[in-house]
């Protein structure tokens, strides 16, 4: 689709200073070259578009959205304001990315991916379809589905050997509350109930310190710790 067919599609818009601004609305969006929209785009105030972004059908792009170049978004996705992609950036159908996500070059996303607010993805970061991660959630570059752990409903965190994994949580009582949680050596998750015995799960060291416990146990509740941050072993 050439610039001038694809102005037409969003109709009446002028050029100044380099954007392309809606006379009636004043919105404004900065387009690169050889860019294609499908049906029914929406389109936010301040939208970048790079060169040979391509979007599918009904896609819907919030405020302040900046698209690298070569990007290819499937139907039906939904950016929210403050998204950045790099080049080469890949999503499936049905994703839904935050506010303020910012994804690295040549990341690869499956259909119906839900990303939390500022959500950091590195460089060639590939997940599968459904993948769904948290607020503030960083991956490093060239991390996959299967490096990710979501043990019990949580957000998805990444356990990489020599990773620091941190998380919000304030010391109490609690053994459940806010936090990472952490069993102790023997112990088993199917040992005290949090899930079936037939699971694929595999056991990490992990090195947490003193000042990081939130929840170190009672007498009775001695199995599960809680802490704010870990470095990973194994």
């Amino acid at each position: 689709m050439s610039e001038v067919a694809l102005i037409d599609q969003i109709r009446t818009w002028a050029i100044r200073n380099g954007w392309h601004e809606d006379s009636n609305t004043g919105r404004r969006i900065k387009l690169g070259d050889g860019v294609t929209l499908g049906d029914w785009v929406t389109l936010g105030d301040e939208v970048t578009l790079g060169d040979g972004a391509t979007l599918g059908n009904e896609v819907t792009l919030g405020d302040w959205v900046t698209l690298g170049d070569g990007v290819t978004l499937g139907d039906r996705v939904m950016l929210g304001d403050g998204v950045t992609l790099g080049d080469r950036v890949t999503l499936g159908d049905w994703v839904m990315l935050g506010n303020e996500v910012k994804l690295g070059d040549r990341v690869t996303l499956g259909d119906r991916v839900k990303l939390g607010d500022w959500v950091m993805l590195g460089n060639e970061v590939k997940l599968g379809d459904r993948v769904t991660l948290g607020d503030r959630v960083k991956l490093g570059d060239g991390v996959t589905s299967d490096e990710l752990h979501n043990f019990d409903g949580g957000t998805t965190l990444e356990y990489r050997c020599g990773a620091i994994v941190e998380a919000e949580g304030e010391k109490n009582d609690q053994q459940c509350a806010a936090g990472l949680h952490v069993l102790r050596k023997p112990y088993r998750p199917e040992w005290v109930g949090l899930c079936d015995a037939d699971h694929n799960l595999i056991p990490l060291d992990v090195e947490v310190r003193s000042e990081d416990v939130l929840f170190a146990g009672l007498p009775t509740m001695d199995a599960k710790v809680r802490v704010r941050r870990l470095r990973v072993l194994t």
